[in-house]
């Protein structure tokens, strides 16, 4: 036999005993601890089968000791509708539930059916729970005669027959002798002569009313005070044994998700790129986390010469319901939107929307496209430093249902957060890193070695599919008169201007522009022909002629570049080559001048006269 079944024997053995009244009574905590054990130590198949339960008609009879559907240990099942996105691990989360609440009902069905042997008279016992809330009750588990046709489907809400009366705060017990029919049991479908009837609230650790102990009898005055004092203990345990079997649900519950959340650390330790981390934030909430529509927001890097400029960012990853209005979108801090909040505040972001409120709210700014059938929002920032003013990085998601952001998903995702903002940080400093290797400091622009190797592979698959580079070798005109004069930070910002026109007159996909020296840059035009190559030379001089940088004085600064040009084409010299045919190109132009744009040509060689 197993030590289950012998704990609720015993437990029915020491209830009996309790019944007997006078110092007997102090058993009754003893039969509810031998249950609670027994309960404890029901044998558990991990990953078996989870309990059916099938949806109930109205007034449908049952026939065993459990209704056809019982109230959920989270407070009642709510039919919902399908989401865009219903991840994997919410099966594996409501099988966990299913299965705690059918343990549940046969425990409590248990308890009340040793109950029903011991009370003598007694016709029928319930147990009623929480359906959506506190005020509204259904039937859990109950025990009656065979002939007894209970309505599963009854709702106990206030003045709603003789049951609700424990709705009051101020009803502690009902005890009725002698019934007459002329209270109304709203949990008969028959009406049966119900003359007896005692009942007790079930009281969680605070007191509030979840529920109700219930036992009826056809016979009049069969119930007594010993009766209601020794129900209230056994309501007492029962209150006991469904807060311990929700507890170990939701531990169970929370020890699967985060271990996934161990496994996706692990991801996050092996993952060296920002938009490694965005695709695996992207992973885990689709993975884990329902949604109808889910965008992650990331701000774009801090100019670390500009730090009073207005940081912009973009919607990076966008999923679900019109996900192709918010991809890519940008915005700035200053943009009102509740997405924004979150990420100016560092702080989450949680609304529910009322269906009769006609006004929107926007996530991002005033022009995206609105849907007013979402029904709650969250948004939870990720941040490379929790105590930072602004976070890096925020997940915004919406559903169509109201209530189905609880606070397990948004524990889950601040954990989450936390771990992905630890990442984060580390891939932002190894891209850092990494540009620091291959990329100027001042400019962002790519640096002197970096330029050789791009310049070799694109000649490589220019050479294959036969297509032209056009190689510019440009210079400031004067440079070194203006760090004489205004001093090298104004320098520094003029090189900076400079840069920022270059890469303004190219195609940034395509094209390749570095810093080559103090003052040199060097642009590669990718698939080029001669003329396309010399227009876009004098673009780029004349965007530079246009630039305008204060010094603090009455007349501003104006520079201008000289540029060298040299076009390569399929099968000829290698690139080391072009580029110092581009820089002769513009020794020509400095030479000539300065302020223009010098095309290298090929000087054919001599060919000697035949001997007469």
């Amino acid at each position: 036999m197993l030590v289950s079944n012998i704990l609720f024997i015993v437990a029915g053995l020491l209830l009996g005993l309790a019944f007997q009244g006078g110092w007997h009574l102090f058993l009754i905590p003893v039969a509810g601890v031998a249950a609670a054990l027994g309960y404890m130590n029901l044998p558990r198949v991990p990953g078996g089968k989870t309990a059916s339960i099938p949806v109930i008609t109205k007034a449908m009879r049952a026939t065993g000791i459990s209704p056809a559907v019982a109230p959920d240990l989270r407070n009642g099942i709510k039919p919902e509708p399908t989401e865009y996105n219903e991840p994997s691990s919410a099966l594996r989360v409501n099988q966990v539930w299913a299965r705690a609440n059918a343990d549940v009902n046969k425990a409590l069905g248990d308890y009340l059916q040793g109950l029903k042997r011991i009370i003598p008279n007694a016709n029928t016992l319930i147990v009623f729970s929480p359906l959506r809330n506190y005020k509204e009750w259904g039937i859990r588990a109950y025990a009656s005669d065979p002939n007894a046709q209970v309505a599963t489907d009854v709702r106990i809400t206030e003045n709603s027959g003789l049951v609700s009366q424990l709705l009051r705060p101020e009803v502690n017990r009902l005890l009725e002798g002698d019934l007459m029919g002329g209270k109304t049991l709203l949990y008969y479908i028959d009406n049966p002569m119900i003359k007896s009837l005692v009942a007790v609230p079930l009281l969680d650790r605070d007191k509030n009313r979840i529920g109700a102990l219930v036992v009826d009898s056809m016979f009049p005055n069969a119930f007594s005070q010993t009766t209601a004092q020794a129900l209230t203990f056994i309501a007492s345990g029962m209150y006991t044994l469904c807060y311990k079997s929700f507890a170990s649900a939701q531990n169970y519950i929370a020890q699967q998700q985060f271990s996934v959340l161990y496994n996706y650390q692990h991801k996050f330790f092996q993952t060296m790129t920002v938009k490694d981390i965005y695709r695996q934030i992207f992973e885990y909430v689709k993975a884990n986390i329902p949604f109808d529509r889910m965008m992650l927001l990331a701000l774009d890097k801090q100019d670390d010469l500009n730090l009073h400029k207005e940081r912009e960012g973009s919607v990076v990853c966008c999923d679900g319901v019109d996900s192709e209005q918010f991809a890519n979108k940008r915005f700035t801090l200053s943009d009102k939107g509740l997405a924004i909040m979150a990420l100016f505040h560092n702080r989450p972001v949680e609304r529910v929307f009322s269906s009769n409120v006609s006004q929107y709210i926007p996530r991002i700014g005033g022009q995206e496209k609105r849907n007013m059938d979402v029904r709650q929002l969250f948004v939870m920032p990720i941040s490379t430093d929790s105590k930072a003013e602004q976070a890096e990085l925020a997940i915004c998601l919406e559903s169509f249902q109201s209530g189905r952001y609880m606070e397990h998903e948004m524990e889950l995702l601040k954990a989450f957060a936390s771990v992905a903002g630890f990442a984060y940080a580390r891939a932002i400093q190894f891209e850092k890193g990494k540009d620091l290797a291959t990329r100027d400091g001042l400019t962002g622009l790519i640096n002197h070695r970096t330029l050789h190797e791009n310049l070799r592979t694109e000649k490589i698959r220019a050479d294959r599919q036969g297509y032209n580079i056009g190689v510019l070798m440009m210079d400031i005109d004067h440079f070194k008169n203006v760090n004489d004069t205004y001093g090298h930070p104004i320098g520094d910002v003029v090189i900076k201007g400079i840069a920022g026109a270059i890469s303004g007159e190219i195609r940034k996909e395509i094209d390749v522009v570095a810093r080559y020296g103090g003052e040199e840059f060097v642009v590669g035009l990718i698939d080029t022909t001669p003329e396309g190559m010399i227009e876009t030379a004098e673009r780029i001089r004349k965007a530079v002629g246009k630039l305008v940088f204060d010094v603090h004085q009455t007349d501003p600064l104006r520079v201008t570049v000289s540029i060298g040009a040299y076009l390569v084409k399929p099968g000829t010299l290698d690139m080391k080559k072009a580029v110092n045919n581009a820089d002769q190109a513009l020794y020509k132009a400095k030479e000539g001048g300065r302020n223009q744009v010098i095309q290298y040509t090929e000087i054919p060689a001599e060919i000697p006269e035949p001997e007469k």
